[in-house]
């Protein structure tokens, strides 16, 4: 990686967006197994002030793959540009008002090889002309004034037929819009997405999380808490309408609600449907080669997913505070976790989690959880417990416990041991952890249950 005066070079391995991600995002998350880097090379130009010129040429990685691979065969290479203004930088008087405006502009292209990939039976079997050159573009803006922040952005994607389409011919196309306003003591958030056929890899038949190149936030809350991601939510590239809210207040000190030190109030809403669709055949094996399906653009079909969060932050005195949270949750089970036959289609969910602290001394503190789940779906209702003690300035001890008490009965009991040295930090556990989703970022993937020892060592240089 080198610099010369107005721009930068970067030769090897690297990670980048353009803009929010919608078109172009690469990002590592070990949890999830998720390593998208591209190997390559990346220019970075700032010819002007308020000028930003970006080009990349490469080719992704899934994780550690390669194999001591410079390049693999089997997935495309990409190349793309971005260009942001920030017309500010121009006008002394809009910096002088504080008033921010950016506008951006992005394109990235594909360049996979032909494959054999086949329709139909018989005589009337036939293979797909597959596009050898994937386009996709987008644009962007960003406006702020004070408190006040609007945002926009709205990508194209040309027809790809891919394993996550059923290998359909339709253009896909992503807008999303978000409103955020602030003051002291006060926040207002408010943001809706709109997407359609818009998952784009590096590989056509990769499924799940491999070799994304762009990437779509969830519009819902990123839970934290065990048991109110039990239940957890990702966007559906293929097809949604999304939805989601925030109100949060401080409560003054002194005051009725806020007592001597003051009440802290959080409101989320999630609400995610999908699109009003309209097949062009009801056989799933007939769509392919086809446009797919038919939609206007402000349709809605059901619902995907429901989240309604009331959060209350209180501190008591000067060594208690506590966080209570009611959650209420609607999952839609068969489109989100392919659930068929018996299981239920749909999950409705109360939450209920209190989280304290205590500061026993200048350098001990206890953190302790309590978690009830309540459904008549699924497996039932859950408890959860824990306890986290710290000693400062370098060791954690913490004990949890899972319990279903609907039809499993089953405990889940984790202990670890967690000590911090500067740069460094290394935890030991044991114990069980339950099968289920884990999520980061909006990307899931499911996990087995897993039992036995877990040690890991991080450090930052």
């Amino acid at each position: 990686k080198g610099k010369y005066r107005w721009s930068e070079l970067t030769l090897g391995d690297f990670y980048d967006q353009f803009g929010s991600g919608m078109v172009f995002r690469t990002y590592e998350e070990r949890n999830l197994g998720i390593d998208n880097a591209v190997r390559g090379g990346r220019v970075v130009i700032t010819p002007f002030d308020g000028v930003r010129l970006k080009a990349i040429a490469g080719q992704q990685r899934n994780y550690f793959d390669r194999m001591g691979k410079v390049f693999n065969p089997d997935r495309g290479y990409l190349l793309g540009t971005d260009l942001e203004l920030n017309v500010e930088r121009w006008s002394a008087a809009m910096r002088n008002n504080d008033y921010h405006l950016s506008f951006g502009g992005s394109f990235v292209s594909k360049h996979e090889a032909d494959e054999d990939i086949y329709v139909g039976v018989g005589d009337d079997r036939k293979r797909l002309n597959l596009p050898l050159n994937v386009p996709i573009m987008g644009l962007r803006t960003n406006f702020q004034k004070g408190g006040l922040a609007l945002f926009a952005e709205y990508g194209y994607k040309y027809n790809d037929p891919s394993a996550d389409n059923g290998y359909i011919y339709r253009d896909g196309q992503a807008a999303l819009l978000s409103a955020s306003y602030s003051k002291r003591g006060m926040s207002v958030l408010l943001q809706a997405k709109r997407c359609d056929n818009f998952a784009f890899r590096s590989q056509r038949s990769a499924l799940l999380t491999p070799l994304m190149i762009n990437y779509m936030p969830a519009f819902t809350q990123a839970h934290t808490y065990s048991l109110a991601a039990i239940y957890p939510y990702a966007t559906q590239p293929q097809g949604e309408w999304a939805f989601q809210g925030e109100f949060r207040y401080n409560f003054a000190r002194r005051t009725a609600l806020g007592g001597k030190y003051g009440t802290g109030l959080r409101i989320n809403v999630s609400h995610v449907r999908g699109l009003d669709k309209k097949m062009l055949h009801d056989d799933p094996d007939l769509l392919m080669g086809t446009d797919g399906y038919t939609s206007s653009f402000f349709g809605m079909g059901d619902l995907y997913y429901s989240d309604i969060d009331v959060e209350i932050t209180k501190k008591v005195s000067s060594t208690f505070n506590f966080t209570f949270t009611y959650l209420n949750q609607i999952y839609n089970n068969k489109v989100l976790h392919g659930a068929s036959g018996e299981k239920p289609e749909k999950i409705y969910a109360n939450i209920f989690v209190y989280d304290g602290k205590y500061r026993l001394s200048n350098k001990v503190a206890l953190r302790t959880e309590l978690q009830y789940l309540h459904t008549k779906q699924d497996q039932g209702d859950w408890v959860y417990g824990m306890a986290e003690l710290s000693i400062l300035p370098s060791l954690m001890l913490s004990f949890s416990e899972q319990y279903n008490i609907g039809e499993t009965k089953k405990h889940y009991m984790m202990g670890s041991v967690t000590y911090t040295h500067g740069a460094h930090r290394v935890s030991l556990s044991a114990g069980k952890t339950r099968a289920g989703m884990n999520c980061s970022g909006g990307v899931c993937r499911v996990v087995p249950a897993t039992q036995g020892f877990y040690l890991s060592y991080s450090t930052n240089l």
